[in-house]
């Protein structure tokens, strides 16, 4: 049944896509978060729907005559996007471990990636940044109000509900920080006292859903793109208020069982909590530097760190053997559990670079919007870019415990970070004046 739904869905949807293009993008990433794994990780009724709507898209493209433009895909962070996965596919090239799943994860980041090039030829107005990320937001409330249900049927951290980009906890709680900011970013923008509440309730089913992973990384995201949030969109007072009414709308989801695994954040030493502890982080990322150390430029190849890592066991022969033996097991072999370190070791300076890179490049806007701000003050643009460069923040700190360099809202999220950067500057590739976004008004609540 769901199967034929699918099948509507398109036939549906295929004369729009083709009038407007966009609007196949727009679907197609919504889709992904409303049902993951089945666009881009699916085996073969993802692959049709994957192959299907790009057809589309790009006939659409083609009729509607937006290759002309090709030239505005090439800015400056879809270059580094380029160089990043050209980096990564030579260190597979290149690599002296087995990483059976490297090829196939790598060309993932390659179908989101060019998807991006299809934002920067497909959004012509403020309106289209909106239309994108109003839409995502609603499907991430959607998922969101379905994954609070699991928790309390039993899934107690929601693991698998991100499909296999971010289908763990923590992967979870860095998908939702990403975006909590663009919702108060949102609600502040609009000028209705309607409006501004129903992007207050998608932000606290947000937190709702961060709480409710148990993760110790998404706390301290979601405290960071807050905190960054006040900052760049020059609103420190209002997000100190929202913040506490948000922390009191969900408290009952934060039970003992959350904030006994919180104290965790301090290390323990118990070897039964051994699984949920930070401790065993440390050892693994001194391990990944010692890996990158060995292989400084291009790394040891895309996803082989588990197996790399097994040389350097003999360096922690201080630890206890039990402990040693569990963070260097030979079944199911630990991760990085950092993305940062994960580059390094994996793709060396070469890959890391990039990334590096665009996270920098990305959170920097969030200053850029600050000082727009101060002169337009409460303008949609730049709060927009506040939110976005603010929930950039928030991952950045969560994919700090976390391996998520395939997880592609990320690279959608500083497309559009890019965007409205360049638009608020003036640039000659930012977007046209098409429409007059919304701004906060005195009817607005406080």
């Amino acid at each position: 049944m769901r199967e034929i739904a699918l099948y509507i869905l398109i036939a549906l949807s295929a004369p729009a896509v083709l009038r407007r293009p966009f609007l196949g993008v727009v679907i197609y990433l919504g889709a992904n978060i409303v049902r993951p794994e089945m666009l881009f990780w699916g085996g073969e009724g993802g692959s049709f729907v994957f192959i299907t709507y790009y057809i589309l898209i790009l006939t659409g493209c083609l009729l509607r005559g937006e290759f002309t433009r090709l030239g505005q895909v090439f800015q400056r962070e879809y270059l580094l996007m380029l160089w990043m996965l050209a980096a990564i596919y030579l260190s597979i090239m290149l690599t002296q471990f087995q990483a059976p799943m490297a090829t196939y994860f790598a060309t993932d980041i390659a179908k989101t990636l060019g998807l991006c090039g299809l934002l920067y030829l497909l959004i012509k107005t403020l309106a289209d940044v909106e239309l994108l990320e109003t839409t995502l937001l609603g499907c991430l409330t959607f998922l969101g109000i379905w994954g609070i249900e699991q928790q309390m049927l039993g899934n107690e951290r929601l693991e698998g509900l991100g499909g296999a980009a971010w289908g763990d906890s923590n992967g979870v709680a860095s998908v939702y920080v990403l975006f909590l900011p663009v919702a108060l970013a949102f609600a502040y923008a609009s000028r209705k006292r309607r409006r501004f509440w129903i992007f207050m309730a998608v932000a606290a089913v947000m937190v709702a859903l961060i709480v409710c992973t148990k993760s110790r990384g998404g706390l301290l995201g979601m405290t960071a793109c807050l905190f960054s949030f006040a900052i760049y969109a020059r609103k420190t007072a209002a997000t100190f208020k929202v913040a506490l009414l948000l922390a009191l709308l969900v408290t009952p989801f934060a039970t003992d069982a959350y904030l006994e695994r919180m104290k965790t954040l301090q290390g323990v030493s118990d070897v039964e909590n051994f699984e949920g502890s930070a401790r065993s982080r440390f050892i693994l990322w001194e391990a990944g530097l010692m890996v990158f150390s060995r292989n400084p430029v291009v790394g040891t190849g895309f996803l082989t760190y588990p197996e790399a890592k097994m040389e350097f066991e003999e360096n922690f022969y201080q630890l206890e053997d039990h402990f040693r033996e569990w963070v260097f097991r030979k079944e199911s072999k630990k991760v990085t559990h950092n993305t940062y370190i994960q580059m390094l070791s994996d793709c060396g300076v070469f890959g890391a670079l990039p990334f590096f890179l665009l996270v920098a490049g990305g959170i920097r806007s969030g200053f850029k919007a600050r000082g727009t701000l101060k002169q337009e003050q409460d303008a949609a643009a730049g709060l927009w870019l506040a939110g976005c460069s603010a929930g950039l923040t928030g991952f950045s700190v969560c994919i700090m415990t976390i391996d998520s360099v395939t997880m592609p809202f990320i690279y959608v999220q500083l497309v559009v970070i890019g965007i409205l950067s360049r638009t608020l500057s003036g640039s000659p590739a930012g977007l046209l004046p098409a429409v007059e976004p919304e701004l906060t008004t005195a009817e607005q609540p406080a």
